[in-house]
């Protein structure tokens, strides 16, 4: 069972919060003091380094769960959550939060379950940094974002802090993919033609 639909009989005692665009859920530092549930939009998790870079770690969308990481680890926030669309979420403070796990036990389980495979998924990313050109993590990108949200229209920006790379690199790339007839553009956004053929690219093809 997912984390969500353990915790969502619960979620009926607390009301909903509404985050425009742009504006920041919490930021990084900030001591933890609540635990959110996507309800509708899509939140981005960005850090940044000592030098001022801005990297984009991941994203959260319907149904999904971010803060309690930092709550369960009784550390800090490591990175600023801003909203990347107009979002609609439960707020649930850690009292409460603590409160619900401790009346269902069964939500220990379900937590451990979301950490581990997040931890799978932050492996798996680090080794593709150290593994694929930038150019390939670019291609891999765009098909994971434009997958699992269709609907966001993905600036060049954010594809590339995602992708740990450039602008530059990520304008190159697509263009590379357009070529190849693997995407096309749609003015500031793009469709993928071609998934298989993207993710059977090598560093060689770039």
């Amino acid at each position: 069972m997912s984390l969500y639909n353990s915790i969502e009989k619960h979620l009926q005692r607390f009301h909903l919060v509404e985050i425009k665009k742009g504006e920041t859920l919490y930021h990084a530092g900030d001591h933890p003091n609540a635990v959110y549930i996507i309800k509708d939009g899509l939140v981005g998790l960005f850090h940044i380094t000592e030098n001022g870079k801005e990297t984009f770690l991941r994203v959260f969308g319907k149904n999904q769960i971010l803060g309690h990481r930092s709550l369960l680890a009784k550390e800090n926030y490591h990175a600023n959550s801003i909203a990347l669309h107009d979002v609609k979420a439960y707020k649930i403070h850690v009292d409460e939060f603590l409160k619900i796990i401790q009346e269902d036990t069964s939500l220990i389980m379900a937590l451990c379950e979301e950490l581990a495979k997040d931890l799978g998924i932050n492996e798996l990313r680090i080794s593709d940094l150290n593994d694929k050109s930038s150019y390939l993590r670019v291609a891999h990108s765009i098909v994971f974002l434009k997958n699992k949200y269709p609907e966001q229209i993905w600036t060049r920006q954010e594809i590339a802090e995602f992708a740990v790379c450039t602008n530059e690199t990520v304008t190159r790339t697509l263009t590379k993919l357009e070529k190849l007839n693997l995407i096309q553009k749609e003015g500031r956004n793009f469709s993928i033609l071609d998934q298989e053929k993207i993710m059977e690219l090598t560093n060689e093809d770039f």
